[in-house]
């Protein structure tokens, strides 16, 4: 059986990237403080077929839609999925972005 995995909001993502969970205790990760916007973005497409909520399909109908996630690799080969994390990282820098040229 898998560990538990704590639930987070996607706001809070940077802060746990930085932390390692063992034995139900929290560390901070080895090495310098991770910084996600540094690490490189990369995209992965997965499909998802015949999805519930389209409702039963035809006999030999294979219906299949794309879902995109978002990654960022970090190094010492930290990969971290931030696909929840990347609109709310996008609205923050547009939000700093409209006021620095309001003033």
């Amino acid at each position: 059986m898998a560990p538990l995995v704590p639930v987070f909001s996607a706001d809070t993502l940077p802060d746990h990237v930085n932390t390692v969970r063992r034995n139900f205790q929290e560390k901070r990760r080895k090495g310098p403080p991770v910084d996600l916007k540094e690490c490189p973005l990369l995209e992965m497409t997965q499909y998802s077929c015949n999805p519930p909520q389209e409702g039963i399909p035809q006999p030999g109908v294979v219906v299949c839609k794309p879902i995109v996630r978002l990654f960022r690799r970090c190094a010492g080969g930290l990969t971290v999925e931030t696909t929840s994390w990347e609109p709310l990282r996008q609205a923050e820098e547009n939000q700093k972005r409209a006021s620095d040229t309001t003033q």
